[in-house]
């Protein structure tokens, strides 16, 4: 049983052929995408977690997503944790974890939750110089 379309390299390339909307490239550039990586997301673990570090505590609401690699990928693994808008930070992949990390805004909750329940989905990291760029993307 496949649970995303085949063409998934394809729709990441569809993708990223209209990110020049987000990123400023500069005059007439364009984006080069010196990598990428793409998991299939099979199944799914949610967390919502309490911690003390130094002495001050904190909360946090992650999701954990595990899956397979597409053909041009590694990553069997990855994380979207929802944090407060100033601790953002850059989508991030490990190759030693072979997992992608992304930090979302907390209000995007709802939305991922919804997300989660869509029967394709995939997450996905990619880099363009010094650009990067990470989302979820799903369909019904």
């Amino acid at each position: 049983m496949s649970i995303a379309p085949l063409p998934i390299e394809e729709q990441v390339d569809e993708i990223i052929s209209q990110l020049d909307h987000v990123f400023t490239t500069g005059e007439g550039g364009s984006l080069i995408a010196t990598g990428r990586q793409i998991l299939i997301v099979r199944t799914s673990q949610f967390f919502t977690a309490g911690h003390a570090t130094s002495g001050v505590s904190g909360s946090q609401a992650y999701i954990r997503l595990l899956g397979s690699p597409s053909p041009s990928s590694q990553v069997t693994n990855g994380y979207i944790r929802f944090v407060a808008p100033d601790q953002i930070r850059t989508p991030t992949y490990s190759t030693e974890r072979q997992q992608i990390n992304i930090w979302a805004d907390q209000s995007y909750l709802p939305m991922t939750l919804a997300q989660m329940a869509h029967s394709q989905r995939y997450l996905w990291v990619g880099f363009f110089g010094a650009h990067t760029y990470g989302d979820l993307h799903s369909a019904p």
